[in-house]
C-alpha cells in the first residue's frame, strides 16, 4: 500500500504521522516520501511498517521512490490553503 493511501485511509495528517516516528520526521519529509522525491531510510521504513500494521511495507517505501525517480505520476504536492 502506498503511504499516501494509508494516511488517507486512516485520516492521519503527514505532520501527525511524522511526529510519531523516532526521530520525528517533518511534514515536508513525509510529503517527499509520499511523492517519491526522497528515499525512505530502512529505519523509517521499518517504523512505517509497524505503525501501519504491515499495510505499508519496506518494499512499498522503496517502490514509492522508484516510481518518483521514473517520473511516474505521483501524489501532488499539498496546496497552501
Amino acid at each position: 500500500m502506498h503511504l499516501h493511501d494509508f494516511l488517507k485511509e486512516t485520516s492521519q495528517s503527514q505532520s501527525d504521522f511524522g511526529a510519531e516516528l523516532v526521530p520525528p520526521a517533518s511534514q515536508a519529509l513525509v510529503s517527499q516520501w509520499a511523492r517519491g522525491i526522497t528515499r525512505v531510510t530502512l529505519s523509517y521504513a521499518l517504523q512505517i511498517e509497524r505503525k501501519s500494521c504491515g499495510k505499508v511495507t519496506p518494499q512499498d517505501c522503496a517502490d514509492m521512490f522508484i516510481e518518483g525517480a521514473r517520473g511516474q505520476p505521483g501524489i501532488p504536492a499539498a496546496q497552501p490553503a
